[in-house]
């Protein structure tokens, strides 16, 4: 099973991600959690994730309640089981402006939100084939 873990607050975006992600394969389980807080606390395998798997790959977005993505991008790379995993930052933030910051602060790759809806879901599965090592779904 390949663990993904998606860090994101708005429930259409969860719902479309979710879709997309089960087109990639059933062997992909997808934990989602609303904030960064809960999002480290979930990486930390803190109470009540003690017992998690570590995700393979980790899609971020930017605004967040309490902790925004990119505020937790180094605290995630400071932790030993995560320096090396795939944090692809996926936001509405325009590219130009973020990308720099995100990648500067720990992300692997910087995917901006499209509005048109089959690009948005072709973004989603190109990033779980392309970082998990899938072939032929992108």
């Amino acid at each position: 099973m390949k663990e993904v873990l998606l860090v994101e607050d708005n429930p259409a975006d969860v719902y479309l991600i979710q879709r997309a992600v089960a087109d990639c394969g059933s062997d992909i389980h997808l934990s989602v959690m609303p904030d960064g807080g809960e999002a480290l606390a979930f990486l930390r395998q803190e109470a009540p994730f003690a017992h998690v798997p570590a995700p393979t790959l980790i899609v971020l977005d930017l605004r967040l309640p309490r902790i925004n993505g990119d505020q937790i991008l180094p605290d995630v790379r400071r932790l030993p089981a995560y320096q090396t995993t795939p944090i692809v930052v996926l936001s509405a933030a325009p590219k130009e402006e973020a990308e720099a910051r995100c990648l500067q602060r720990g992300a692997t790759a910087y995917v901006q939100k499209s509005a048109n809806f089959y690009a948005y879901v072709d973004a989603i599965k190109d990033i779980v084939c392309r970082w998990l090592k899938l072939e032929g779904l992108s």
